[in-house]
C-alpha cells in the first residue's frame, strides 16, 4: 500500500530523513510518533506527493487520498454542510447528492443540527470534526492525520478519539497518523513506529500496551529532569 525504499529528505542543509524504510500494509493504522521537528509532517507529505525524495523511492497505492490537519483549515465563507460537501463536488458530485452524503458525515461525528452554521460560529472541537467529516466523505483509500487533537483541550481529545476509532473499525482504509502523543497513538494504532532525533525509525513492541506507555512516561520525565 505505502512503501518508503532509503527516502531521504533535507531542506536547505537540514537533514530531516536518512535513509527511511517504511511498509505499511493494506488497512493498517500506523502510528508515527516522535517530538516536533524529526519529520514526522515530511513523511505525510512526500505520501501525498506534495514533495519529492532527495534519493530514494515513495511507492503508494492508486486511490482518493484524504488529510486531516492539525488546524480544520475549514472555508470560512461556507457552512459546515458545504465544508464537508466541496472534495465531493470536486469530484462532480451533483450538489444535492454531495449535500446528502455530508449531512450523513456530519451526523456521524456529532454534528447534526450545525449542518448551516459558519466555521467562526463553531468552537475548535467542532471544527476538527467537520475536518474529520470531510476527509471521510470522499471515502479515501488512504487517510493521513498530521496531529489532528493537538489544538483540543484533553477532555474533547478524548471523544473525538472515541468518534475517530469507530470510523475507522467500519472503514476500509489505510491510515498514518502523527502524533506527539504516544497515549493517542495506543489508543487508534496497529503499528506504531518512533521517529528519533537521529533520524531513525524504531518500531514499537506492541505486545504489551501498559508497558510501552510506562516505558515512554519515564523517559519523558527523565528528559525533563535533565
Amino acid at each position: 500500500m505505502i512503501t518508503f525504499e532509503h527516502v531521504t529528505k533535507t531542506f536547505d542543509t537540514l537533514k530531516v530523513l536518512d535513509d527511511l524504510n517504511l511498509e505499511v500494509a493494506d488497512n493498517q493504522i500506523v502510528a508515527v510518533v516522535g517530538p516536533s521537528g524529526v519529520g514526522k509532517t515530511t513523511i505525510l507529505k512526500l505520501i501525498t506527493g506534495i514533495i519529492l525524495p532527495d534519493e530514494g523511492r515513495v511507492a503508494v497505492a492508486e486511490g482518493a487520498v484524504g488529510y486531516v490537519f492539525q488546524e480544520p483549515r475549514l472555508l470560512p465563507w461556507r457552512t459546515a454542510l458545504d465544508n464537508v460537501a466541496a472534495p465531493l463536488r470536486a469530484q462532480r458530485m451533483d450538489k444535492m447528492g454531495a449535500r446528502k452524503v455530508a449531512a450523513r458525515w456530519l451526523a456521524r461525528v456529532g454534528l447534526q443540527g450545525f449542518e448551516r452554521y459558519y466555521p467562526a460560529e463553531l468552537s475548535g472541537g467542532m471544527a476538527q470534526r467537520v475536518s474529520i467529516a470531510r476527509a471521510f466523505a470522499a471515502e479515501p483509500r488512504i487517510l493521513l492525520m498530521d496531529e489532528p487533537f493537538s489544538n483540543v483541550d484533553v477532555a474533547l481529545k478524548g471523544s473525538l478519539i472515541a468518534i475517530l476509532q469507530t470510523i475507522i473499525k467500519e472503514r476500509d482504509a489505510t491510515v498514518v497518523y502523527v502524533t506527539h502523543e504516544l497515549t493517542e497513538a495506543l489508543r487508534l494504532a496497529d503499528r506504531i513506529l518512533e521517529l528519533t532525533p537521529d533520524h531513525r525509525l524504531r518500531e514499537l513492541d506492541l505486545s504489551d500496551r501498559s508497558a510501552v506507555a510506562r516505558e515512554w512516561l519515564a523517559a519523558t520525565l527523565g528528559s525533563l529532569e535533565a
